[in-house]
């Protein structure tokens, strides 16, 4: 069974439709928040997810104006709402070194999840923020994805059937 989730006028989106190998770097290059960004903005553009970089580089660095994105514990999850994207997504970054994001605890940040949303689509882009959420507070998740040896692993880790319950 899938990770499902809720959207308007009843239909159902599997979690796993936001996530590809397409939108997975397991070894990101960058070294500050700014190239960090651009890189996976870049990311998501190279995977035809977008149809204007710059513009949704711009959003999202709009939505870090309201507030930073990044969290303890080494996980920032930048995000933002933008006409500039063509299909949802979610991708997924693991920096090796850790990258100075602002976060909340003062630490590196070294697992990022962006999320791109179409403009306007507010209850598809809480329930993946939620969805995120949930396996972030799984003991051992992030341990296991940035364990993680090939973008096939890490994307099980969001696709397994056997995954918690409440996440189906």
């Amino acid at each position: 069974m899938a990770n499902k989730l809720p959207i308007e006028n009843g239909i159902v989106m599997d979690i796993t439709s936001l996530i590809d190998i397409n939108v997975i770097c397991l070894d990101l290059k960058s070294t500050s928040k700014a190239s960090l960004l651009e890189e996976m903005v870049n990311i998501l553009n190279d995977a035809g997810k977008l149809s204007n970089k710059q513009q949704f580089l711009s959003d999202v660095w709009a939505r870090e104006a309201i507030g930073n994105t990044g969290f303890e514990d080494g996980i920032a999850i930048p995000h933002a709402k933008s006409t500039a994207v063509i299909t949802p997504s979610v991708a997924i970054g693991i920096s090796r070194t850790g990258i100075d994001y602002g976060a909340e605890d003062g630490l590196p940040s070294d697992v990022f999840f962006m999320l791109a949303s179409t403009d306007g689509d507010d209850n598809q882009h809480i329930e993946v923020l939620s969805q995120i959420s949930i396996r972030l507070i799984e003991d051992g998740f992030t341990d296991k994805l940035k364990a993680a040896q090939s973008k096939e692993e890490a994307l099980a880790l969001f696709t397994d059937p056997t995954q918690p319950e409440e996440l189906i």
